[in-house]
């Protein structure tokens, strides 16, 4: 699924908000109570915590070798290159801090650091210029995409977007309405209800067409935004509908399950991510049952996924892409290049083996597609597909992503940010969702 409020939080605890001080990373372990040895992610959070401290009492150094620490753990991090910069501020070590800003250019991330710069352009003004210039280049706006659909149900939080190449129809998924939506080609802005809470549905996040089995498939769980019944009981299971008929076919439970987000369906075999527990689940064919395919301790929060090089592949939003093998369930984490994959919400595969990652947990939000090395292990290439599109700003998010016949459909602006998590009205406005099309490279 995409990024929630309930997320955000767990993203502030992991380090995605940093402050004019350095914060601590929150309370607790951000990977659950369950989690008890060291993890990546703990170890990056008490390092992060003692380099707080240690810019509190004026020990920069200290503070500057513990955020390089927890960089090597988390590469691309924003938060860790922002306590960075900070630090070299602090320390009143311009050179430092222009090199910080030159790595986040390298990581396609944009930064404006107001005051600050009056210093640094003191120090070296042709330097402070050319990284200015990148960091401003990774802002602008690149790609193309069109409008396929606009949706004006404010109020329904729409997250996922499916499509069914053979008839042309768009399945949506609605987070605060609790349904499955779909339109016609004939009537791409005015969507009818294909499915809701009588079919058993909580909030529906990811969506796919089964092209094998003309199913829908939905997973379906509880976050803040939720509007249970008095005395409705929370739950989380993947759904299977008709794609003719919109009936219920089965539904798939799985015990000990936190919340089921995002999955990915191929040949019938469906790999869905645990939001809210390190796990992925897989299920064998549309008879069979959910089973647990890996649980690791260093997942933190996982997305979406995606099948490519002979492996699963699953984005982790406080991580970066985890590299699941399928023949023996090991689990390691894919080396990435200069740009950051840190905030990867919506995620698929090309039939090519290209993945396609919707960026949303830092700035610049993008579309962007990478190709892995031979080995599948580590990253090679990364092109940006789409960024800074007119539907794609305000108080939104783009978040997951359908792919089919060498095109995207994007959820352009789902309104996270306006639904807040005890309920109360934004100041915003909500705006109608749009979903944009795109051609794949």
């Amino acid at each position: 699924m995409g990024k929630t409020l309930t997320m955000r939080s767990l993203l502030a605890a992991a380090g995605l908000t940093v402050l004019i001080t350095l914060p601590a990373l929150g309370q607790g372990n951000a990977e659950g109570p369950a989690s008890t040895l060291p993890t990546p992610q703990s170890i990056a959070m008490e390092l992060f915590g003692g380099a707080n401290s240690a810019l509190r009492s004026g020990d920069y150094e200290s503070a500057r070798r513990m955020l390089e620490a927890a960089l090597d753990l988390k590469p691309g991090h924003p938060a860790i290159l922002r306590g960075l910069y900070r630090v070299a501020i602090n320390a009143e070590r311009p050179g430092d801090a222009l090199a910080v800003l030159e790595r986040m250019a390298d990581a396609g991330l944009g930064f404006d650091a107001g005051d600050d710069f009056a210093a640094l352009n003191a120090a070296d003004s042709g330097r402070l210029s050319d990284v200015q210039a990148r960091l401003a280049d990774n802002m602008t706006a690149t790609g193309h995409a069109e409008r396929a659909a606009r949706i004006d149900r404010p109020d329904a939080l729409i997250e996922g977007v499916a499509v069914d190449i053979e008839t042309d129809r768009i399945f949506l998924s609605s987070v605060a309405n609790r349904e499955i939506l779909m339109l016609e080609p004939f009537a791409p802005n005015d969507p009818v209800v294909f499915a809701d809470r009588e079919d058993g549905l909580w909030s529906v996040f990811g969506i796919a067409v089964d092209d094998r089995n003309r199913m829908v498939w939905a997973a379906s769980g509880v976050v803040p935004q939720t509007p249970l019944e008095a005395g409705e009981e929370a739950g989380t299971a993947l759904f299977a509908f008709d794609m003719m008929t919109g009936d219920l076919y089965r539904r798939f439970e799985m015990d000990g399950a936190g919340r089921l987000a995002d999955f990915v369906v191929r040949d019938g075999i469906v790999y869905v991510s645990d939001a809210d527990a390190p796990r992925i689940y897989v299920l064998n064919s549309i008879s069979s049952q959910l089973e647990l395919l890996v649980e690791d301790p260093r997942f933190v929060s996982l997305q979406g996924l995606a099948l490519a090089h002979g492996a699963l592949y699953v984005a982790d939003y406080a991580m970066g892409i985890w590299r699941i093998d399928l023949g023996d369930h090991s689990v390691s984490l894919v080396r990435a290049g200069d740009e950051s994959l840190i905030g990867i919400d919506g995620f698929l595969n090309t039939r090519d083996g290209r993945l396609i990652a919707v960026r949303n947990g830092v700035s610049p939000h993008q579309v962007m597609a990478i190709d892995l090395d031979a080995t599948g292990h580590a990253v090679a290439h990364i092109d940006i597909l789409l960024r800074g599109h007119r539907d794609m700003a305000g108080e939104t998010e783009p978040t997951l992503i359908d792919l089919a016949d060498g095109r995207g459909w994007l959820v352009a602006n789902a309104a996270w940010p306006l639904f807040p998590e005890d309920g109360s009205a934004p100041e915003t406005p909500r705006p109608a969702t749009v979903i944009l099309e795109l051609d794949l490279p």
